[in-house]
């Protein structure tokens, strides 16, 4: 009986240490071709109840010209390094426990609105809305 007890509390130990850590992490922001890492994202918890995750290192392909600041970006975020650049912002846990909020895009300077999903394996779905019509989906990994 002791036994039985024990694995129970074991089990829902771990059922909520899981839901108290999720989102909060480092997360890789996986290419859509390669599944390599283009950008490390920590997600943190805010005080007011919600979350919000930061760049805070890049992987730029080599053929590419390194990107140091946001140029397209606009108000507060103009011209901001881009490590530190906070690109999910005001994010909730709804219902379904998704995140729901906005991400900005550091290429374009835009924001949308955008859910993040858990999925199996320490990984998330990052579901973006562009308009009504186009959406588009990426991946992010937690790091260890």
């Amino acid at each position: 009986m002791k036994k039985y007890l024990f694995l129970i509390l074991i089990l829902v130990s771990s059922k909520l240490f899981a839901a108290d850590v999720w989102p909060v992490g480092k997360w890789n922001m996986l290419d859509d071709f390669t599944e390599l890492p283009e950008a490390t994202i920590q997600i943190t918890a805010l005080k007011t109840g919600g979350f919000e995750g930061k760049i805070i290192e890049v992987f730029p392909d080599p053929e590419d010209d390194p990107v140091d600041v946001c140029k397209p970006c606009v108000g507060t975020d103009k011209n901001k390094p881009i490590i530190g650049l906070v690109v999910f912002k005001q994010l909730k846990l709804n219902a379904k426990k998704e995140l729901v909020g906005k991400v900005l895009d550091p290429d374009s300077g835009k924001i949308y609105k955008c859910e993040l999903k858990p999925l199996p394996n320490n990984r998330m779905e990052l579901h973006v809305i562009v308009n009504r019509l186009i959406t588009q989906d990426r991946y992010l990994s937690l790091t260890k």
